[in-house]
């Protein structure tokens, strides 16, 4: 692969099914789930800011549905393979050149975490990478090998799972063995697409079915490399000028 190439992903809202979506995979960073004590829950909570911002538990619950349709159906998948999942810690190569489409809602939550929960040396390094971001390929939530911002990293980027070896570098899974990529189908995108499709303005159970169908999320849907992060940045300018830098990671 080129080494300007970008590490593509296919839409999960557009395919939604095993080898047909890619996504990016990261490790976590300074954050902690509820007790892991059945799927449900899995899901990251922050009362308080769910609480201030009505489209927030929307869009951790339309993460905790994924999250447990991956947990659960890459454990049948490891019993069927006989094999193991490659992404783990350390594992950052399709975070060096994302192709990751993303939503508003999922932006939302990017500022929301980046603004409000990153801290101290990571929260000055993602300032600094937003700001460059015209400058190089690499995700600019990227720090030290793993992802800042985990709790809220985007749907393209948790669905995406790639068994056996790590990816070379360089490597785009998708093209040198699609066969080992695998991501919960299209019943789970359609059950995320449900939980987030408020946020648009789309309430009624059948005109979200409608705009599932129709492709509404991924005609609102842009490439992350396309965004411009700069918003994001001044965000966490105006929080640090109202509140105060951040010491410390919030969970």
């Amino acid at each position: 692969m080129a080494a300007n190439a970008r590490f593509r992903r296919p839409d999960f809202f557009r395919f939604g099914s095993l080898n047909e979506s890619f996504a990016g995979c990261a490790p976590t960073v300074g954050v902690r789930r509820l007790p892991l004590q059945s799927p449900s829950s899995m899901r990251y909570s922050y009362p308080a800011d769910e609480k201030k911002y009505d489209w927030l538990p929307l869009l951790l619950d339309a993460y905790n549905i994924l999250d447990r349709a991956a947990s659960l159906g890459l454990k049948e998948e490891r019993r069927k393979r006989g094999r193991e999942v490659a992404c783990r810690k350390g594992c950052y190569e399709c975070c060096l050149r994302p192709s990751v489409p993303i939503t508003k809602i999922e932006l939302a939550g990017i500022s929301w975490y980046a603004s409000e929960k990153l801290a101290g040396g990571i929260r000055d390094i993602v300032k600094r990478q937003l700001l460059d971001h015209l400058q190089t390929s690499q995700c600019p939530f990227l720090v030290d090998t793993a992802c800042s911002i985990y709790p809220v990293r985007p749907i393209a980027c948790r669905q995406f799972h790639v068994f056996g070896d790590a990816c070379a570098k360089g490597e785009d899974p998708g093209v040198t063995r699609p066969t080992d990529i695998w991501s919960p189908g299209r019943e789970v995108a359609q059950k995320v697409a449900m939980k987030i499709l408020p946020f648009f303005g789309i309430s009624s159970e059948k005109q979200k079915i409608i705009a599932f169908k129709s492709g509404f999320i991924v005609r609102e849907s842009k490439e992350m490399h396309k965004m411009d992060w700069n918003v994001v940045y001044q965000a966490m300018v105006l929080f640090d000028t109202q509140i105060g830098p951040m010491q410390t990671t919030a969970d």
